[in-house]
């Protein structure tokens, strides 16, 4: 009878956790800051640029692990601290959301097992995302930056407005699919690889993926 009352209590306060909602904002200044470091293991983030002054770091849709910033010298390392009910995953599924100034110029690296990313318009110089099964979304007006995407089993689908960004192209796929909707300057083709250039070329964006497919459109 014990164990009963026991296993009841641990389960309403499971329930009351995930039902909890945590709006508070982490925000740290980007002073003497040339790398932002996220690791969102798998946790689905979303990364997008603002006209802010600071880099925020909050949960979108439920409360989910301790968030952590970290600054060292020139990085801020943003993580999440692990947790019981995020192991046993009840309630709705939270989601990372990572603001970043518009005015930031130096380096974002994302790093991650299965959570999913998505990035809108990321004003930072360069873009590095490191995944295993997660899926990544990329939405930019105009490509201004350069982007490198290595995932896995994990696919990678880009939405451009500005079909004429200055941009080199290089997609590389295992057994995945590829599939550009953009007309491609000097265009190369073999059986694992796509190259080709729009604009100048001045930017640099390379896709990698084992089994996961590349769509660019």
């Amino acid at each position: 009878m014990n164990k009963y009352y026991v296993c009841l209590l641990l389960v309403g306060v499971l329930f009351l956790s995930a039902c909890s909602s945590n709006e508070e904002i982490q925000a740290v200044s980007l002073k003497g800051i040339d790398n932002i470091y996220i690791d969102h293991g798998s946790t689905t983030v979303e990364v997008e640029s603002a006209d802010i002054e600071s880099v925020e770091a909050s949960w979108l849709n439920s409360n989910g692990p301790e968030i952590v910033i970290d600054k060292e010298k020139d990085t801020i390392k943003i993580r999440l601290k692990s947790n019981f009910r995020q192991i046993v995953n009840i309630g709705k599924m939270p989601h990372l959301s990572i603001r970043i100034p518009t005015s930031y110029e130096g380096k974002v690296t994302i790093d991650g097992s299965s959570g999913n990313v998505k990035v809108k318009d990321l004003a930072a110089q360069k873009l590095d995302i490191n995944g295993k099964s997660g899926n990544v979304s990329l939405d930019y007006l105009e490509i201004k930056n350069d982007i490198h995407v290595s995932v896995k089993s994990g696919n990678v689908v880009l939405n451009l407005e500005d079909k004429d960004s200055n941009v080199k192209w290089l997609l590389e796929s295992g057994s995945g699919h590829r599939s550009i909707a953009i007309p491609l300057d000097d265009s190369q083709q073999s059986k694992r690889k796509t190259e080709g250039q729009t604009g100048d070329g001045s930017n640099n964006v390379q896709i990698e993926t084992m089994s996961g497919s590349i769509t660019i459109k």
